[in-house]
């Protein structure tokens, strides 16, 4: 059996560890696949300054010179960076949290994070996408949105 579960990197979604703690007791040969999706546009190559030769700007008396920042990889080694740099967050996290479980860790880039945690949970077969929820309620909900209540809605596999 197959448990997807989606994090964000907030305190708040870690709180799912409890329900999926629950979950491995019920059926301890559930596989947990941790997944955290990222918005490739939000995804900034690193940049490094550039000591040479900056340019000096003047106010009046006073001259002011800072190095320039220089970007030092593409846009594709930074998509791959992040990737490296979640996989290894999450397996931290999993190796804290379920060390009892057999754990999967999955970095996704995508701009709409629901379709791609359900593209996932169709790729692997999940039996049950488990998740934490915000709770915003009132505008606030309205304007950001829930991706947990996507993927309620969109889903044809159970979500926990």
């Amino acid at each position: 059996m197959k448990a997807i579960v989606p994090l964000d990197g907030s305190d708040n979604s870690l709180r799912i560890f409890t329900t999926v703690r629950r979950l491995l007791a019920m059926q301890p040969a559930f596989e947990i696949h941790l997944v955290e999706v990222h918005d490739p546009k939000n995804v900034k190559g690193q940049q490094d300054h550039v000591i040479s030769e900056p340019p000096a700007v003047s106010y009046g008396r006073t001259s002011v010179s800072a190095p320039l920042p220089r970007v030092v990889e593409s846009h594709g080694e930074a998509l791959d960076r992040d990737s490296l740099e979640t996989k290894a967050r999450l397996t931290e996290i999993a190796a804290r949290e379920i060390p009892q479980a057999v754990s999967v860790v999955h970095a996704v880039h995508a701009a709409a994070p629901a379709e791609a945690i359900r593209a996932l949970a169709d790729e692997l077969d999940a039996d049950v996408i488990v998740m934490a929820t915000h709770g915003h309620t009132g505008l606030k909900h309205l304007l950001a949105g829930s991706v947990t209540e996507a993927l309620i809605r969109t889903s044809t596999r159970p979500v926990l």
